[in-house]
Order: C-alpha cells, then sequence, then structure tokens
C-alpha cells in the first residue's frame, strides 16, 4: 500500500460523506464523489487515516456578489472547499506529491513564532518582485 505524507494530493477512489462543516462550496453536497481530489492536510494514521480537504469546482470572490463560479484560467480563481474529512488510506490514490522543499518550508512555518513569520513573508514576497523583474523581459509585446 502506498504510504501518503501532508500536503499530498489525492484522487478519492469511493464516495466520501461530506459532514458539512468547513465548506465554502457554492452548492453543498452531502457527498464527495469517487473522482473528488484534495490535499491532506493533517496525518492522523500514518497508514491508515488522513485529514483532506476536498475540493470542487473553480471559484472567484467578487467584491459584492460574493463567491461565483469561475475557470481555472483566472487569476483570481481557487478551487471551492467541499469539505475536511477523514479519509482511509483506501480510499484514495496518490495524484501529487509536492517538492521535499514545500512540505519542509511548511513544517518550519507550522513552528514559528509570529514574529519571524512576517520576516519570512517579506524576504518570500522580495523573491517573488525579483522573479517577476527578471521574467516579464520575455513577453513584452513588440511594436509594430
Amino acid at each position: 500500500m502506498e504510504q501518503f505524507e501532508l500536503f499530498d494530493q489525492v484522487q478519492l477512489t469511493e464516495a466520501i460523506s461530506l459532514c458539512g462543516e468547513m465548506s465554502n462550496a457554492l452548492e453543498p453536497l452531502t457527498v464527495a464523489p469517487v473522482g473528488t481530489t484534495g490535499t491532506i492536510v493533517e496525518v492522523l494514521d500514518p497508514d491508515e487515516a488522513f485529514l483532506v480537504e476536498l475540493f470542487g469546482d473553480w471559484v472567484s470572490l467578487e467584491d459584492e456578489a460574493g463567491l461565483k463560479r469561475s475557470t481555472h484560467d483566472n487569476p483570481t480563481a481557487f478551487r471551492e472547499t467541499l469539505g475536511v474529512e477523514v479519509v482511509k488510506a483506501t480510499q484514495m490514490n496518490l495524484l501529487h506529491r509536492p517538492s521535499a522543499i514545500k512540505g519542509n518550508l511548511f513544517r518550519l512555518l507550522d513552528n514559528m513564532p509570529e514574529s519571524l513569520l512576517a520576516e519570512v513573508q517579506t524576504f518570500a514576497e522580495f523573491l517573488q518582485h525579483r522573479q517577476q523583474r527578471t521574467t516579464p523581459a520575455a513577453q513584452t509585446p513588440t511594436r509594430s
């Protein structure tokens, strides 16, 4: 049997009942169907049970209208959360495992004091800004 880890992206191999809590779904469901994707957010029993955030359709937050259906190519879109449920290892397959660096970074952030988190955020934003400055040049439109 496959060993699952924190932050693994998974897909349900059987339907899972949803308790109705922790959902932002536009149309609440009582069951997450086979094929629903999610992310492991807590390892309850390393070989048996995991807390999985299960995802639905793409949505975006509109100012006054709240959440509305969207598409994955909308830069402000994100997946709605159907629920956060206990899923057994036998009820899911691994889709994708994030890089070890991301997993280690998340673990470090979990135990970091708030004052240091602000410094990490500032540094991450600096790195993102530096990356954006170096990559758009190739995408600059040419004038005729």
